[in-house]
């Protein structure tokens, strides 16, 4: 998605740095350096599609050494072959590997025209098969087609589109035979031409687009939820090869099929895979319904009564880009945007009265506050018809994912029916429940939320908002140079998220000699060496506290928190955090895996006469000192009773707690 000029000869260039996969600030510093020479300036640079290639040709065999560096290891490092966009059980999987594996053999780079080249060979495959033509030579089907001798039928035109020069590509088929002369086969749903595609395009270049292509399964997930019996439109406007398009049910006619793309590759190569699905299609029509166009503003389409796909993460936009999307949209209004929450918002406009859409999105949409103004929105005009927790299913990508399922309506919103579905289990929200655009929490069933709800509702509890003093650990800029492993008269104790156990702190393992003029950001001194403090790790999707009172220094992953509540001791609001009742208000109603002060601040700490304090701090004692693992599971179950006791819940309710919590033993050790 972007800005780009029409002539597909010519890349931006950020499209030359998606290519080589830098960043645009490298891009830039290049440029200035005359590092990179553009064919000619139209208020931008501009880089003809052959010096892009030459240049990688030239980076990836060595022989450009003023562009040699760090930044294109990744680069260099190869094609990545993307199994999981795929189903396990498909037929031409050992093929694409010998394919590759021969590509990395010989050293091929694989510059676009040649990836093209490889796709419009196995489209003939494909084509031929279902057709029931045969090549005369065996399976260089491309070389004949080149040469004339194997006729295609309607589909020249879609061909054609993928190899720019007949005379370049006759080359490449008699240079590498032995890629051109590979047997694939015709599978049902298998969007073989765009595994070919993505695994032959660097994994770097996909990133840099904001480009995650989802795995078959998670397509089918999707798809499997939609209600493709109501007849009307059905669009994904961020297509890539197709596959979702694909997926569809054989009862869906292509009358209602659209699909959307700015890669006009990928777009090719959709209404290929749309043209082997239907085949009685004119290929007109397929061009007309399958488009490559900026979804953001230029697509015009709308009526849709279903919108699906996997809209792009994280796209780097250019800062024209940037002022012409925050004129047309709401989500544009904050200082970063993100492609996702402007593909959501274009497409709940997209839609017809009581249409659904349903992407594949990064579970940060439904609880960080970047989101919030697309939560706004989805509160305005739509429902919440389901959401299927996926977790990490992106290969090599750290990011938990949703299947977010939206139905347009004018009505005001509404928490009854909603179906949740997670990797354990899956249940119907059968309440009305009181939401706001602060954060979307929907984990928890209808009793487990009369339970938060009652936890928060505690009578005579308080929060930390206003009530402590927050501080992040050191980032020193240089862990390597500022860390020892081994302790010296010059330097002290410094601790890392892992050493934080509950209630104590694991054996040092690094120590640091304290320069703070020398880091990249350290907090006031004085909480650092406060008499007694709180310690938490800040990545966990559990919360950890341990008490220290030695003045001891943190690390980033590692912060830390000082209570001020009045009538509350700070061990005895250790004992608070750290028990059953606040680990299930954590993990149902934040669902992160960044303990933030916000999520603190909202932790009830009920307020208990000074006897009782003083009765959970003994045990906290036991705990902070260490004891071995039995007694402390022991003074941990102890301390939950009392708490419990504290919040006033019910035998029953206590073990919805304890069950959903699970065992906090392997951080007591």
């Amino acid at each position: 998605m972007g800005y780009f000029r029409d002539d597909a000869e010519y890349l931006s260039l950020k499209e030359l740095c998606g290519e080589l996969s830098i960043s645009t600030a490298t891009g830039q510093n290049w440029l200035k350096l005359g590092k990179l020479t553009p064919q000619y300036t139209e208020k931008a640079p501009f880089f003809r599609r052959d010096y892009v290639e030459n240049l990688k040709s030239e980076i990836k065999s060595g022989r450009n050494e003023a562009l040699k560096s760090r930044r294109n290891k990744k680069y260099v490092s190869g094609n990545a072959f993307y199994h999981a966009y795929v189903s396990e059980n498909c037929k031409n999987l050992a093929l694409l590997e010998k394919m590759l594996c021969m590509v990395e053999k010989e050293k091929i780079v694989l510059d676009m025209p040649m990836i093209q080249c490889i796709v419009a060979d196995c489209a003939l495959h494909l084509l031929s098969e279902k057709s029931g033509i045969r090549a005369k030579e065996g399976t260089y089907y491309l070389y004949e087609y080149l040469k004339g001798e194997l006729e295609v039928s309607k589909y020249h035109t879609l061909i054609d589109a993928l190899i720019a020069d007949k005379k370049a590509a006759l080359n490449l088929c008699q240079k590498y035979p032995y890629l051109f002369h590979l047997d694939y086969i015709y599978e049902k749903n298998e969007d073989i031409l765009g595994l070919i595609y993505i695994s032959c395009r660097n994994a770097g270049i996909r990133k840099t687009a904001g480009l995650y292509y989802t795995p078959t399964k998670v397509v089918k997930a999707l798809i499997s939820n939609l209600n493709t019996a109501a007849k009307g439109k059905i669009l994904d406007p961020s297509c890539g090869t197709g596959n979702f398009l694909l997926q569809l049910p054989e009862t869906v006619p292509f009358d209602n099929i659209y699909g959307n793309d700015i890669d006009i590759v990928s777009v090719k190569i959709a209404r290929l895979n749309m043209a082997l699905k239907y085949p009685q299609e004119s290929i007109e029509r397929i061009c007309k319904h399958i488009t490559a166009l900026d979804y953001l503003t230029a697509y015009r389409e709308t009526g849709f009564q279903s919108i699906i796909g996997n809209p792009p993460w994280g796209y780097e936009f250019s800062e024209d880009e940037k002022s012409v999307l925050k004129k047309q949209y709401r989500t544009a209004a904050g200082k970063n945007l993100e492609s996702y929450d402007l593909f959501v918002e274009r497409a709940l406009s997209g839609l017809s009265d009581k249409g659904q859409l349903s992407f594949v999105l990064p579970e940060a949409i439904l609880n960080v506050k970047a989101h919030t103004n697309i939560r706004k929105m989805i509160l305005g005009k739509s429902v919440i018809k389901s959401i299927e927790f996926l977790g990490n299913v992106f290969d090599g990508v750290q990011c938990p994912c949703i299947i977010l399922q939206l139905l347009r309506t004018d009505k005001p919103f509404s928490t009854a029916g909603m179906k949740i579905k997670d990797r354990n289990r899956s249940f119907e929200i059968g309440s009305e429940r009181a939401v706001t655009s602060e954060c979307f929490s929907f984990t928890t069933t209808d009793l487990e939320y009369a339970i938060l709800e009652k936890i928060k509702r505690t009578g005579n509890a308080v929060t930390l908002a206003g009530n402590a003093s927050f501080a992040l650990g050191i980032v020193t800029g240089n862990n390597k140079k500022y860390l020892s492993s081994h302790k010296t008269d010059e330097n002290e104790i410094v601790l890392k998220g892992s050493d934080i156990n509950l209630y104590h702190v694991n054996a040092p393992e690094n120590y640091i000699v304290f320069q703070p003029e020398n880091y990249q950001q350290v907090a006031p001194v004085e909480l650092y060496r406060a008499p007694e403090k709180l310690l938490y790790r800040f990545i966990c999707s559990r919360l950890i506290f341990a008490y220290d009172d030695q003045r001891t220094l943190t690390l980033n992953s590692c912060n830390i928190l000082i209570p001020k509540l009045k009538g509350a001791k700070m061990k005895y609001i250790l004992a608070v955090l750290n028990a059953s009742v606040a680990q299930f208000l954590y993990q149902k109603e934040f669902h992160s895996l960044k303990v933030l002060r916000s999520h603190i601040e909202r932790i009830p700490i009920p307020i208990v006469s000074e006897s009782v304090q003083n009765e959970i701090i003994a045990v906290t004692d036991l705990l902070i000192r260490g004891v071995d693992v039995a007694a402390a599971k022991d003074a941990y179950d102890k301390l939950d009773q009392l708490i419990f006791q504290a919040f006033q819940l019910t035998p029953s309710e206590q073990e919805v707690i304890k069950s959903s919590v699970g065992d906090m033993g392997k951080f007591l050790a």
